[in-house]
């Protein structure tokens, strides 16, 4: 990729969401989402009641003309993107929860898919419940396109920002046709169609609406119930049978005191077959570190691996035992499912 030319179009981009943003007096995330969305519909920023003003209208055209956004590839508009929502979380100090999943984990999340779903169905449909951003769908996505299946997706997210950027941007990189999205509380009764994969960064923490997590397994007797476990839950509820769940998780996930809940609801509706904790060089502190935990639902043939894959990932730098890792994972898929 041109290194060059990234900088010449983000330099562009920042421009216009400044821009809007002193314009509009918001956050920088907020005047990057009006954007991307004026992007995304013919390069055209919107008015309302008088913002921005006319002169502010005609900079903005201008500089998304300059863009030319309709001509770039998949992956330039992907890093483009990604550099502007990085620019977004420091710029507006954005909790964890709301943060992008970088692309390193994504690629990982997106070959380790492309392995356990095999060769055996061309078409893919796929779910993340809370989509955030986007950037994990978009790189799952174009993995399992380049692959050669079919792929469709239905995203759900409570945030209307969020969902705004993840729609918009997936509409700039080409995938508009072949995703929708519901803005929604994702714990909610959903309208979606069963996935053949489910895909997530799960956010951590309490959920808040104690009467609905009441009606999930996975809720606890007394207080607020862990959002992660409850998204699993909800996750594997639309798969259909036999389906993966892949999720970025807690590397404590079956760790803390109520672990004893997820557990049991796990036993009846489907298997763990994989628990791979990612590089603690990728997080700030012990703490943070995150695991990918791989389950797939009962029914359609599926079964227990022979050995559930707990492993702890090398240094991605270090190109000699990732490879041998990747290559352990292919020999577990082959031996053990």
């Amino acid at each position: 990729m041109d290194t060059t030319k990234l900088e010449h179009l983000f330099s562009t981009l920042d421009q216009a969401v400044l821009l809007l943003q002193e314009e509009l007096d918001g956050s920088y995330i907020e005047a990057l989402a009006e954007t991307i969305q004026n992007i995304a519909y013919d390069n055209q920023a919107q008015q309302m009641d008088g913002l921005p003003s006319e002169e502010t209208v005609k900079q903005l055209n201008r500089l998304y003309r300059q863009l030319k956004l309709n001509e770039e590839s998949r992956e330039v508009t992907h890093k483009l993107l990604q550099l502007s929502y990085i620019k977004a979380i420091k710029e507006d100090k954005i909790q964890v929860n709301h943060q992008i999943t970088p692309d390193t984990i994504a690629s990982l999340i997106a070959y380790f898919t492309a392995v356990v779903l095999g060769d055996n169905k061309e078409a893919i449909h796929v779910h993340d419940l809370a989509v955030g951003t986007g950037n994990l769908l978009s790189v799952v996505m174009e993995a399992l396109e380049g692959k050669g299946k079919s792929v469709t997706a239905e995203l759900v997210d409570n945030d209307d920002l969020l969902i705004s950027l993840a729609s918009n941007g997936l509409h700039l990189q080409g995938w508009g046709e072949n995703v929708q999205f519901t803005h929604s509380d994702s714990l909610q009764e959903l309208l979606i169609q069963p996935a053949d994969l489910a895909v997530s960064d799960l956010p951590v923490g309490y959920y808040p609406v104690d009467d609905r997590a009441k009606k999930f397994q996975t809720s606890f007797k007394e207080g607020h119930s862990f959002a992660h476990y409850l998204l699993i839950e909800q996750h594997l509820k639309y798969l259909k049978e036999g389906g993966w769940g892949v999720f970025i998780v807690p590397k404590d996930l079956f760790e803390s005191d109520n672990q004893g809940v997820l557990m049991k609801w796990l036993k009846g509706a489907g298997y763990l077959q994989a628990m791979l904790h990612l590089p603690q060089t990728l997080f700030q502190s012990e703490k943070m570190q995150k695991s990918i935990v791989m389950i797939q639902k009962k029914g359609n043939g599926s079964k227990q691996a022979k050995q559930v894959l707990l492993a702890n990932m090398p240094d991605l730098k270090d190109a000699r035992r990732m490879k041998e890792f990747l290559e352990n994972f292919n020999n577990w898929r082959e031996k053990m499912l």
